[in-house]
């Protein structure tokens, strides 16, 4: 394989992944309003065997050290040549509004009266049994509570 295929190979993977969880995440927001179980859908979709059981958990979006940066740089990779990923931008869109989900349903629980609230983050790394917090959704959501006056205990 030549440096360029390569290189190429990296971000695609990851890319893939993160477009995995970011479709996955879209799916879980649709069950919700529609009523579906989003678990069933992802056991279901997950038994054909052409797409796995594999990354298809709904959460909060993809975070860590490699997909939000390698999913940037294909992005910028295709730009310098003058080739639009709109799939990967989707993706990014899609990861970004993850994230401000989970804090909109936080807020609408208390009536958009968050201050002075005490809320508690539980599981706060960017994905189960690792303690790396490299650009961990959490981290936004934190933020977003801070912001609207409530005391984090994480």
């Amino acid at each position: 394989m030549n440096i360029a295929s390569a290189e190429m190979t990296k971000y695609v993977a990851n890319s893939m992944l993160a477009t995995r969880i970011s479709f996955m995440n879209d799916v879980a927001n649709l069950c919700e309003i529609m009523g579906a179980d989003v678990g069933m859908v992802r056991k279901g979709i997950g038994s054909d065997s052409r797409i796995g059981s594999k990354f298809l958990y709904p959460g909060i979006g993809y975070g860590g050290s490699c997909f939000p940066k390698d999913v940037k740089a294909l992005i910028k990779r295709a730009d310098q040549n003058g080739y639009s990923m709109k799939v990967l931008q989707a993706v990014e869109e899609v990861n970004n509004y993850q994230k401000q989900i989970l804090f909109d349903k936080i807020s609408t629980y208390f009536k958009r009266d968050l201050k002075g609230k005490t809320i508690a983050i539980w599981g706060l790394a960017f994905k189960p049994l690792t303690d790396d917090m490299r650009e961990a959704p959490s981290l936004n959501i934190i933020k977003l509570l801070n912001d609207a006056g409530c005391r984090v205990k994480a």
